[in-house]
């Protein structure tokens, strides 16, 4: 995976067009906007190339994180508006708290239960009282 992450990342709007998300996005917007419609800050962890944060960012202050400085840098030039961090989901500690904390399929990549339980605490730990995951 580092090298689809880091060496190719630059062709990742290429092998997953933004378009792909357009409808997934609209309905994680309704989603959260029905949930939580005050909320205004958003984390993401696993963030990768931005797709998700591109068709949330007009209703949500974006905080992108992920492992792949290459992915973060394809991120960037999608939403150059958004904050982008290096850090991995097991262990991120921004010492912020967020109105919604999500994580797309970047949560597939935890291969064990103590991963799983690792990011689970870090989006518990970055959640603003009332906050959604």
């Amino acid at each position: 995976m580092e090298v689809f992450y880091d060496n190719l990342a630059d062709w990742w709007p290429v092998i997953s067009p933004l378009s792909d998300y357009t409808g997934e996005c609209a309905e994680i917007r309704r989603v959260l906007k029905a949930l939580r419609p005050e909320a205004r800050t958003l984390l993401e962890l696993g963030s990768g190339g931005g797709h998700v944060a591109f068709h949330l960012k007009a209703d949500f202050d974006c905080t992108l994180t992920d492992l792949s400085p290459a992915m973060l840098e394809v991120s960037r030039r999608l939403n150059p508006g958004c904050r982008h961090i290096r850090g991995d989901m097991r262990t991120l500690d921004l010492d912020r708290r967020f109105d919604i904390v999500l994580a797309h399929d970047a949560i597939a990549y935890m291969t064990s239960e103590a991963d799983l339980r690792a990011a689970f605490a870090t989006a518990r730990r970055h959640l603003a009282p009332g906050g959604l995951a």
